[in-house]
């Protein structure tokens, strides 16, 4: 009888934690967020909770932030979620060795050398950082984007915003204010704070031709694709110019995975495999690729 009772006991627990376990708790909201329940939408507000199972819906312009214990979900873009489906689709790039590009790993490599520095976003490796030199800039401008950088480098986040927001003011064209820009979703993106970094970032103008056009693309395609913006990110990089990020392979195999992953989420898994192909040739022994290649067998 005892026994009995004990296996009840534990049975319960077991039940109440898993319960637990699929709880999200709404975090944080800018705009409307809404739940569906019996075919009708209910608006969440902070503090409500969520189960996995849950469809929810985001508005125009809105964002919103899901946690549960070690676990949070993003959405930046409008559109119908089902939580579930969310989940399912991160696992299998995480498991694919490749849950970095969408974990808020965004990092900036940063080294004074000669006038010149040199960057790396996402995690890609320091050798093969882009080096670019800030000679061509407006030297006012210039100035304050070396000086946010280094700020940036040390970790003083707010200092470094302000350098780059009054880069931003004081640049002299577009490509100015794009690479200010992209530092401020930078910026941004390592606070945490993706809703502000997506708002820089769509308004950058980047050129094919300016010196941050990949790292630019890496940035923004890793915050559309870990807020579940698949199709977005279809849409955007369908306009990549491959051939201006031929110099930087690891980046651009970083690339073509996110893009692989954006077009099998969209129902394109035909050409999410041919994506993956083209990532492999660029430098088939990258750990990149051998993701590249488990994720395909899953797909």
């Amino acid at each position: 009888m005892i026994k009995k009772i004990v296996f009840i006991c534990l049975i319960i627990l077991i039940t109440a934690t898993a319960g637990f376990a699929e709880d999200f708790l709404v975090n944080y909201i800018e705009g409307i967020l809404e739940v569906n329940e019996d075919g009708d939408w209910y608006e969440l507000y902070i503090g409500d909770e969520l189960s996995e199972n849950s469809i929810v819906r985001l508005d125009e312009d809105s964002y919103a932030e899901l946690n549960r214990r070690d676990d949070k979900i993003r959405l930046s873009r409008s559109g119908t979620y089902e939580l579930s489906v969310l989940l399912g689709a991160r696992s299998d790039v995480r498991s694919s060795g490749m849950g970095t590009l969408i974990s808020g790993k965004f990092k900036t490599l940063i080294q004074e050398d000669s006038g010149k520095t040199q960057s790396a976003v996402g995690g890609v490796r320091a050798a093969e950082a882009e080096t670019v030199s800030i000679d061509w800039m407006s030297s006012e401008t210039a100035e304050l984007i070396a000086d946010g950088r280094r700020a940036l480098n040390d970790g003083l986040l707010e200092e470094a915003m302000t350098y780059f927001a009054d880069a931003y003011d004081f640049a002299a064209d577009s490509y100015e204010e794009a690479e200010a820009l992209y530092f401020m979703g930078l910026t941004s993106a390592i606070d945490e704070d993706y809703s502000s970094a997506l708002e820089h970032l769509d308004e950058a103008d980047m050129e094919n031709d300016s010196e941050y056009y990949t790292d630019f693309y890496l940035l923004k395609t890793q915050l559309l694709v870990e807020s579940f913006a698949y199709g977005e990110t279809y849409d955007f990089l369908s306009d990549f110019d491959t051939e201006a990020a031929r110099k930087f392979p690891g980046k651009l195999q970083d690339i073509y995975f996110l893009y692989a992953v954006a077009s099998n989420n969209t129902g394109r898994r035909s050409e999410a495999e041919s994506i993956i192909k083209q990532l492999i040739k660029i430098e088939p022994s990258s750990e990149t690729a051998m993701a590249a290649k488990k994720y395909r067998d899953n797909l």
